[in-house]
């Protein structure tokens, strides 16, 4: 953890935490307006939609960062790059989206005896997520 603590500043950690907190809070948002909407649903709707948007923005933060440059960058692009990628990126999309209640509520649909729903929820997804990044990659790569 010390070695850890060594490459990231403190602000950059500070950043961190205020982006998961924010991200949580929006996962929150988003699941309460789901249920609100569409009433207590069979599969889990607002676990796929954060995760999807999380994997959107977290595809737009990489190509943000990593777009290519012809000329010497700015001073300070890479410095801007990394904190983008850590507070947006680590902070706010870690606490958006959430691989563990997407694990356990793939896991409570096989209790149910639900193993095409959890199957089909599982591939929707990872089908998703990775679409969802590619499309923010190539939306983040429009942009510079």
């Amino acid at each position: 953890m010390s070695a850890l603590l060594e490459q990231v500043s403190h602000m950059h950690l500070l950043g961190v935490a205020v982006g998961s907190g924010l991200g949580a809070i929006v996962r929150a948002a988003v699941d309460r307006a789901v249920v609100r909407r569409h009433g207590a649903t069979r599969l889990p709707w607002a676990t796929l939609s954060v995760n999807v948007l999380g994997s959107l923005l977290l595809g737009l933060v990489l190509a943000i960062g990593a777009l290519p440059t012809f000329a010497a960058p700015p001073a300070g692009a890479q410095e801007v790059a990394r904190t983008l990628h850590l507070v947006v990126g680590t902070g706010f999309c870690g606490g958006l989206t959430t691989f563990s209640t997407y694990s356990v509520e793939s896991f409570l649909l096989l209790l149910e005896r639900r193993r095409a729903a959890a199957v089909g929820y599982a591939a929707l997804t990872m089908g998703l997520g990775m679409a969802a990044v590619i499309l923010g990659t190539s939306l983040g790569g429009a942009v510079g």
